[in-house]
């Protein structure tokens, strides 16, 4: 028979062999479970510790590119918000996503950190990365996206593409005191959405040649192309004291991934050919023109009405800056117009109408804050914005204020900043009253308050000259 002591020392060396077993056990578990492989999540962390969906993502074609990286990736969810926004330097930088289940919009951009594209103030699938300048680049952009419906893990291989089409020129049959040769190119698109569609709003790309040798040339040059049946290219020599503009339409639209080579031969013939440079851009087509194809034109062409018409005893009225834009389709009053909308629209003629643009932005800022986003904001390359003038925000307030829920829904689903809220009041006046449009009242803007910012800019736009069909 064992004693009381014996007893409780044969116990406690029980409970602590039981205890050793459990923590080997434990420990043998942690051991087992570090060893299994899986996607790494972007933390770091070993698979999804939510129950949530992970997604590889992969680039099936980087490699016919010369380079992609930096590239830019952006994740939508299903109500356009961004829930991934990143620049990686390289593949091992590509992140996989730990998601839950849902649709999603996924774009991917390579060429964005060259500076020749300016990203828009709102990261949202419907707002547009543009140009720089001038409506076109010295560096192409590459751009992939894919839509993802999300149920389970998954990987995702998204196709790289040149978003642009390049262009290049070379005239060597100018006159020998041609001093500078400007190329204007119409219709091109201004931009390209975080989601991956062009613009495609008809506007004016400027390039401009250099004299090498006997010949001017240019390129290669980067546009995003527009949906249109042809292509107008107006070439403006400077001669002399003299400037003389040769136009002649294209009788195609040019192609995202595809090259055109306007090249002139020292007959006087013009070829545009499409051989690709390397194995990343598609072939293009072959046109040979005679320069005597190409028509003499004027600026004040554009201006103008057509012969037999007159203005008709319309309104002429103030042009605001004097910034005038060229595109083959006219703005119209209340409509999306691009990237703006365009509040009010006056003809001037029948090729050319005044319209007063909105920004698509909108800002809660003090005075002096607004005073600085006014004086340095651009849109579409396009700058000079100011707020309403008193007559504007009058104008404007009694336009709306009824129907202002309305107008705040169709400029969101277009990407735009809503109006959205009646008791905020707006700086106009040259940020010197305050306006609102849930009564009449003007104030006078305090300098502590925040207030409203929503810029306009009236310019006239001139609808891009299409030559006869000959």
């Amino acid at each position: 028979m064992y004693g009381l002591a014996s007893l409780a020392f044969l116990l406690e060396k029980s409970l602590m062999k039981q205890l050793c077993s459990l923590l080997f056990a434990a420990f043998g578990t942690l051991c087992l479970l570090g060893g299994c492989g899986g996607y790494q999540p972007e933390d770091g962390s070993e698979g999804s510790q939510s129950g949530n969906c992970l997604v590889n993502l992969e680039l099936g074609n980087a490699e016919i590119f010369p380079s992609v990286y930096p590239l830019d990736i952006y994740l939508f969810d299903s109500r356009n918000q961004c829930v991934y926004d990143r620049t990686v330097s390289s593949v091992s930088e590509i992140p996989v996503f730990d998601l839950s289940a849902g649709s999603y919009q996924l774009s991917v951009f390579s060429g964005l950190s060259s500076g020749e594209y300016v990203l828009p103030l709102e990261v949202h699938p419907r707002q547009y990365l543009t140009f720089a300048k001038d409506c076109c680049a010295d560096v192409p952009l590459i751009a992939g996206r894919s839509r993802l419906l999300l149920e389970k893990d998954t990987g995702v291989s998204v196709t790289l593409s040149y978003a642009v089409a390049a262009l290049y020129f070379s005239f060597p049959f100018f006159p020998s005191d041609v001093s500078e040769v400007t190329l204007h190119i119409s219709p091109v698109s201004s931009g390209i959405s975080l989601g991956g569609d062009l613009s495609n709003d008809y506007s004016l790309a400027a390039v401009a040649c250099e004299k090498k040798g006997g010949s001017w040339i240019a390129g290669p040059v980067y546009v995003f192309p527009a949906d249109a049946s042809r292509v107008h290219l107006s070439v403006k020599l400077k001669q002399g004291g003299a400037e003389k503009i040769y136009g002649y339409d294209y009788n195609s639209s040019f192609e995202s991934g595809k090259v055109y080579r306007f090249a002139g031969k020292e007959d006087g013939k013009i070829e545009i050919g499409g051989e690709s440079p390397v194995e990343s851009w598609e072939t293009g087509v072959d046109v040979e023109l005679d320069l005597g194809d190409f028509e003499i034109e004027s600026e004040e062409d554009w201006e103008k009405p057509e012969d037999g018409e007159d203005d008709g005893g319309q309104q002429k009225p103030d042009s605001g800056d004097g910034t005038v834009l060229y595109s083959e389709v006219l703005p119209e009053a209340e409509a999306v117009w691009g990237p703006f909308y365009a509040w009010k629209v006056v003809p001037l003629s029948a090729n050319s109408v005044e319209a007063t643009l909105l920004a698509p932005r909108q800002w809660l800022a003090r005075t002096d804050d607004a005073r600085s986003i006014c004086g340095s904001y651009e849109e579409d390359g396009i700058g000079g914005w100011r707020p309403f003038t008193l007559d504007e925000a009058e104008a404007f307030r009694d336009q709306y204020s009824a129907t202002l829920l309305e107008l705040s829904d169709f400029l969101e689903d277009q990407g735009f900043d809503p109006f959205n809220k009646y008791d905020l009041r707006y700086l106009c006046a040259d940020f010197s009253k305050t306006f609102s449009f849930e009564n009449t009242r003007i104030l006078n803007a305090g300098k502590t308050v925040k207030y409203g910012l929503r810029l306009v800019k009236v310019v006239r736009v001139e609808k891009a000259k299409k030559e006869a069909a000959r």
